[in-house]
């Protein structure tokens, strides 16, 4: 028992002590000397139990094997010492030996009934405490689903509720820890894919040409501009990570200005249209003119764009089409990129804004990919861009052909 239990229930005898004696004195109209001797009585009595409530709770309680032994020996002690005060009092009274014996058989009776009701209430509080301890083992031992699920709204139940929310926070980080991991077990092994491959090719045309193998200067040249394209390649997936990586980390800074949506939009496809026309694709837009202006950074607006028609144009085969469309939603701004390319699975939208993910069913969009085939950033680094601008990005398949990605801007206030 610490000293401020100590205290205060010191404190709470003396109080006891003082009332009994003032209401002796006024309440009933006893005589000083029937106040004197019952102070005595009282005193004496108040001591010893404290002198036993003390020594049962400090001292023996501390020392026994469980905490429902501890209950029943404080209830118990407690007890012991009213009945002690109440013989001793039919004692004082000069009760004939008759009615002692009865009495002392009910204050025998009254005495099982409330150590066994004790008994319960300890039963209940430590059966609480039993399922924190077992919910605790299994959270030691990895089931992060492991919980408490008290009811009721005493101090048991909130601290069962509050080991809950812990465990909650501790499985969100876990898992988070585990994604965590994932994914940069994916990164390393999607980088290193995408980096061995321009690389290794790279390396045998320079051996090629050093060997003398292709001697002939239009077969260097030739060579030459195959090499530039795999060092232009490795520039953009350096240059990609790099934007990825500080969109994960949040140290993208955004210089936000209003926009003109439909005149970005238009300069950005036509960058696209005689490309596009050399493969055989048509490039459409249907953009709003009363759009108002939005809240972006320009450049990297377009470059979420570019993303979405890089990845239209390189699922779309020769007489198909790419669509951008863009009209008001509410506070914000709706673009549509759609294409006419081979459908995308259900699975693959569920997963199409992963790092490196490039769909894996026999029916995917990279068949219609052909040697188009990308690293598999755009969609990820246009997720986080639209994201850093407060907006949504999401994809909708269309059967039987065809993928629409939509995407909100806010508009500018």
């Amino acid at each position: 028992m610490s000293r401020r239990a100590l205290a205060a229930s010191a404190a709470v005898v003396a109080t006891a002590l003082i009332a009994a004696l003032v209401y002796a004195r006024a309440g009933m109209g006893a005589p000083p000397s029937d106040v004197q001797a019952l102070a005595i009585f009282l005193l004496a009595s108040g001591a010893g139990s404290y002198v036993i409530g003390a020594f049962a709770v400090g001292w023996l309680g501390p020392r026994l094997p469980s905490l429902r032994l501890r209950l029943l020996v404080a209830y118990g002690s407690g007890l012991v010492v009213v009945l002690a005060v109440v013989a001793a009092t039919s004692v004082l009274m000069f009760l004939s030996g008759h009615d002692l014996s009865l009495l002392l058989l009910l204050l025998a009776f009254a005495t099982v009934v409330s150590l066994a009701f004790g008994y319960s209430v300890a039963s209940g509080l430590t059966d609480e405490i039993a399922a924190l301890t077992r919910t605790s083992q299994r959270l030691a031992q990895g089931d992060w689903g492991a919980r408490v699920a008290t009811s009721g709204s005493d101090e048991l139940a909130q601290l069962g509720a509050a080991f809950d929310r812990m465990a909650s926070q501790l499985q969100q980080m876990f898992q988070r820890e585990r994604d965590l991991e994932t994914a940069r077990r994916d990164l390393i092994a999607g980088v290193s894919h995408d980096l061995r491959t321009p690389l290794a090719t790279a390396q045998a045309m320079v051996e090629s040409i050093l060997d003398g193998v292709v001697a002939e200067p239009s077969e260097v040249t030739r060579f030459l501009r195959l090499i530039r394209a795999d060092v232009l390649l490795l520039s953009r997936l350096i240059d990609d990570l790099f934007e990825l990586s500080q969109i994960e980390v949040g140290a993208l800074h955004l210089d936000i200005e209003p926009t003109a949506l439909p005149q970005l939009i238009i300069d950005t496809i036509e960058a696209y249209r005689a490309q596009a026309g050399e493969r055989g694709i048509a490039f459409e837009w249907a953009v709003d003119p009363s759009l108002p202006l939005v809240a972006a950074d320009p450049p990297r607006l377009q470059r979420v764009l570019r993303n979405l028609l890089d990845n239209a144009q390189r699922y779309t085969g020769s007489g198909g089409s790419v669509r951008v469309e863009a009209q008001p939603d509410g506070t914000s701004a709706r673009i549509t990129v759609a294409d006419t390319g081979p459908g995308l699975p259900t699975e693959d939208a569920q997963r199409v804004f992963d790092r490196f993910y490039q769909g894996e069913g026999p029916t995917s969009r990279q068949e219609g990919a052909a040697k188009h085939r990308g690293a598999g950033l755009g969609l990820a680094i246009a997720r986080g861009l639209v994201e850093a601008h407060g907006g949504r990005i999401w994809v909708e398949p269309r059967d039987p052909v065809g993928t629409s990605f939509h995407f909100l801007i806010p508009l500018a206030t």
